[in-house]
């Protein structure tokens, strides 16, 4: 997925921060960390076993943390750019599955349709472009490797807690399957391949399955960075067969004195915010952020490049253990102006192991979903 220049203003606050920030706090938080979780009454994971995990699923039954499981994993992230305006959100339309045979069987054509090996290594691979013209890396690591990897360590979190044989086998089958159809669902009506699915399926989706089955490494992003993804509430919505509501926030909430009881907070997905989580009592932590959403992408119909356009974008976020309970949503793109969602564990009573979720557009039309904690998504009705 690529990134343009418009409009980056945002975008740029909020990379830099989340470039800079990780070695600034190291110097001064990390050696403090359970202390200032004591104190500001986050609470500490579930007891971890000899290996040292679990890292990422802590099986509370309440918010995000019940609500994931592999199917809503594979609807988040496999329909990640169903969110942008300009997208076909369709799920029932035909995909791209012959765009990625192509780029998987005849990668060397791909990248030279994207402008050879130079452009490939310069915006795909390494951090050597930010401003010319498509610096994809950033979304590549951030997007591929850090938030892919997470997503394949809390699987096989999950799998192992549901006692299932295998359970990095089975995770790292269901993370690289949604990876694929992440990348067919990105090029429909494209018949040849791109340089970045070439980049995408041979590097990076395999590289951060490949970093987070060391263990040092989902525990440097757990325990240091206090890294994790809060999965959206993804609905089939009626009568048009369209996805919405769907996200991926990988976020991190680095520990600083600056501010008491609270930490810098960043998120990274189809967007980026930047902003600070106040840590209450009993492991409840209240988020702002500001920074861009994603509104327009286009695929060049010759060589299969992406370019998006970026928007304003705030947001709400309201966490207890680090699980997701509420949010909100308010950004510039047309057909999600307001997006407020309420997760399992939340609602009293028999609704408890129900989510629900409102969409509001900017032409005032209003979507409306129900989801279910077991199943990992849900129904909607609306536009």
């Amino acid at each position: 997925m690529a990134l343009t220049r418009p409009r980056t203003a945002g975008y740029r606050l909020v990379l830099a921060l989340s470039l800079a920030a990780p070695p600034a706090a190291a110097a001064d938080a990390w050696a403090q960390d359970t202390t200032l979780r004591a104190a500001t009454g986050v609470a500490l994971e579930q007891p971890r076993d000899s290996s040292g995990g679990p890292y990422f699923y802590r099986g509370l039954s309440y918010g995000s943390d019940a609500y994931m499981n592999p199917l809503a994993i594979i609807l988040n992230k496999g329909y990640a750019v169903s969110v942008i305006e300009s997208w076909n959100r369709r799920v029932f339309d035909p995909y791209g599955f012959r765009s990625v045979g192509d780029a998987l069987a005849h990668p060397l054509a791909a990248i030279e349709r994207g402008g050879g090996w130079w452009n490939f290594v310069r915006f795909e691979m390494l951090p050597l472009s930010y401003q010319d013209q498509d610096p994809k890396w950033i979304t590549n690591y951030f997007g591929h490797v850090f938030e892919g990897g997470v997503y394949y360590r809390r699987l096989t979190e999950w799998y192992q807690a549901k006692g299932l044989p295998l359970p990095a086998l089975a995770a790292g089958v269901t993370t690289l399957a949604a990876a694929v159809l992440n990348e067919a669902y990105e090029m429909r009506g494209q018949e040849v391949g791109s340089a970045g699915t070439v980049a995408d399926l041979y590097f990076f989706d395999f590289a951060g399955v490949a970093l987070f089955s060391f263990e040092s490494v989902p525990r440097f992003f757990a325990q240091k960075l206090h890294a994790d993804v809060w999965v959206g509430q993804a609905s089939v919505v009626l009568p048009s067969g369209e996805l919405a509501n769907n996200s991926n926030m990988l976020f991190f909430k680095f520990p600083w004195k600056l501010v008491p009881s609270s930490s810098l907070f960043l998120w990274t997905g189809i967007g980026s915010q930047a902003g600070l989580a106040f840590h209450r009592p009993n492991g409840l932590d209240i988020t702002v952020g500001l920074g861009t959403d994603t509104e327009q992408r286009r695929v060049d119909p010759v060589t299969g490049e992406e370019t998006i356009r970026l928007a304003s974008a705030a947001g709400l976020f309201i966490d207890r253990n680090g699980s997701l309970l509420a949010t909100l949503h308010l950004t510039e793109v047309r057909h999600r102006l307001l997006r407020v969602n309420v997760y399992p564990g939340v609602l009293p009573g028999l609704a408890r192991k129900f989510g629900a979720w409102a969409i509001l557009s900017r032409d005032m039309k209003l979507s409306l979903g129900i989801t279910h904690q077991w199943l990992g998504a849900g129904l909607g009705v609306g536009r």
